[in-house]
């Protein structure tokens, strides 16, 4: 009986070893930051905010920070869950022109209608017109930042300090904006119209002919 006893045991013993070998081992990890707690749109992160966690290198999202560091003192312009990997494209750029590509320029205009700072948002690509119409200055910018409130705009006439936005947009495109927003003198001053095809923000990365401003939902 001790004797089956002690086969069964050998038995198992081999089985379990031969299914060891036969288990791949697990797969490489790298660390990124990830939210510790709810974090709201446009707040400033703080190292009580964010945690560190591992996950296979496989599965780590493009651009993912791999210190807290990298993001502590940085606004993010978008909600993050608990447990949410931080991507450089959560943060907000240090400066409006932080992450512009090869080609493009930052520039900042005064926008005809008011309203528009409050429709468009920042990462939101738009169309430029000339303040007083006409055929498109520009169909790739993108808003890099928009003025606060408090501005009293006359419609299409540039007054000094005139509520405007930043624009990411292509070197050509801002000469023509420079130089055909209606003859106005001062200021530039135009219409700026939303597109669909990027309500909230832009996918580019670093280097790449798109400003870093895509949240995973703003």
């Amino acid at each position: 009986m001790l004797r089956r006893v002690a086969a069964a045991v050998c038995a198992a013993a081999a089985v379990s070893l031969v299914v060891a070998e036969l288990r791949p081992p697990p797969p490489a990890t790298v660390p990124v930051v990830a939210a510790a707690s709810t974090v709201e749109a446009g707040a400033l992160l703080g190292a009580s905010d964010l945690t560190i966690t591992e996950v296979p290198e496989g599965l780590a999202e493009p651009g993912a920070l791999v210190t807290v560091d990298d993001a502590v003192g940085r606004r993010i312009a978008a909600a993050l869950d608990v447990g949410e990997t931080l991507t450089r494209t959560r943060l907000v750029p240090r400066s409006p022109a932080e992450g512009l590509g090869p080609g493009r320029v930052a520039l900042h205009v005064g926008l005809a209608d008011p309203a528009a700072a409050d429709v468009v948002r920042v990462g939101q690509d738009v169309v430029v017109f000339p303040a007083m119409g006409g055929s498109p200055l520009a169909t790739s910018a993108v808003v890099l930042s928009i003025d606060p409130p408090g501005r009293e705009v006359v419609p299409g006439l540039g007054e000094p300090g005139a509520r405007g936005a930043v624009l990411a947009l292509a070197a050509e495109e801002a000469e023509r904006v420079l130089s055909g927003h209606g003859g106005l003198e001062g200021p530039v001053v135009v219409n700026i119209v939303a597109t669909a095809s990027n309500l909230g923000c832009s996918t580019g990365v670093a280097g790449s002919s798109r400003p870093t401003l895509c949240p995973s939902g703003l």
